[in-house]
């Protein structure tokens, strides 16, 4: 059988394709693999620089499984270029566009909470927020409202699976009612905060969870938390934020028996400010709560509201 020799030029206009076209993670695996460097030299480089990353993520980035979101992973694409001898910018760039179909590249934070809100700064503080190492398969939350109209408590209850390590820690953003008065993280099981901060003005807390015994890739745990809210104010809508798809989705809101709203509805939004999508009416009764529940929930932001008598 005949053999064909691959020419010498091929692999650079494979490169030169990839930086032009995308996506990030085929540029990147190609420009390391003309540098004919492995990825322990790469980490070494990285950290020399000042920006150290693992070989884990380097791997995850290499291979799509995450995209560089948080600033100091920015600065270190912006070292690999020049490491790996690409153009300035060229693999920045790149980041800035959609993944391809099917790909699990998050959406950014500022998509779904505003460019401007203030708890953007905090949220990139956490690592664990950018660069995930818990995706959640299965999400399962009940809010309680009271005979007043006021947010009680939320309870939620997460499948996540590990797909880094040896770090895996899941972090979780609540806003209350009102300024001021932020909801307080009061329970946890399975799983327990390792860090929270609270936002008093704009009414924000954020915590970050860790599960109960360390998880080996592809493992499955379960977390479960509970937020008390404490302004006592009556609100007539809940939302929950989805940087990933997650598998299915069930939101449940427990009204009080002898003060049910006028009507409520379920609906979705790509981004903060958009139109409200695929809105419909969910059914009230004083013998079970009002729920939404949807399978393969896309990113983006999945609610349901509520009008008083």
């Amino acid at each position: 059988m005949p053999m064909f020799a691959v020419p010498p030029e091929a692999p650079g206009r494979e490169l030169a394709q990839a930086l032009a076209a995308g996506p990030f993670s085929r540029a990147l695996s190609l420009a390391i693999d003309r540098s004919g460097l492995g990825l322990a030299r790469l980490r070494g480089r990285l950290a020399a620089a000042g920006v150290p990353v693992s070989t884990t993520t380097l791997s995850y980035w290499r291979t799509g499984r995450t995209r560089p979101e948080r600033p100091e992973s920015l600065r270190a694409v912006a070292v690999l270029e020049d490491v790996l001898g690409v153009p300035a910018r060229s693999l920045i760039e790149l980041l800035a566009r959609p993944g391809p179909p099917g790909a699990p590249d998050p959406v950014r934070w500022e998509r779904l909470w505003g460019p401007r809100n203030d708890v953007l700064p905090v949220l990139h503080s956490f690592d664990a927020a950018d660069e995930t190492s818990l995706l959640v398969l299965s999400l399962h939350e009940a809010l309680h409202v009271d005979d007043r109209g006021c947010l009680t408590r939320l309870r939620v209850r997460e499948v996540v699976r590990a797909v880094e390590e040896p770090v895996q820690a899941r972090v979780v953003a609540l806003r209350g009612c009102v300024p001021g008065r932020p909801p307080r993280l009061v329970a946890t099981r399975y799983c327990r905060p390792v860090r929270t901060e609270v936002l008093p003005e704009p009414g924000f807390v954020l915590s970050e969870l860790v599960p109960g015994r360390s998880m080996a890739v592809g493992e499955t745990a379960i977390l479960e938390y509970e937020f008390e809210y404490t302004d006592g104010v009556p609100d007539t809508s809940y939302d929950r934020r989805f940087r990933h798809p997650v598998a299915e989705h069930l939101l449940e809101v427990h009204f009080a028996r002898d003060a049910l709203p006028a009507a409520c509805h379920a609906y979705r939004l790509d981004a903060r400010g958009d139109r409200e999508r695929d809105v419909t009416a969910v059914p009230l009764s004083p013998a079970s709560p009002a729920h939404q529940f949807a399978t393969g929930v896309g990113p983006g932001i999945r609610g349901m509201r509520w009008s008083w008598p």
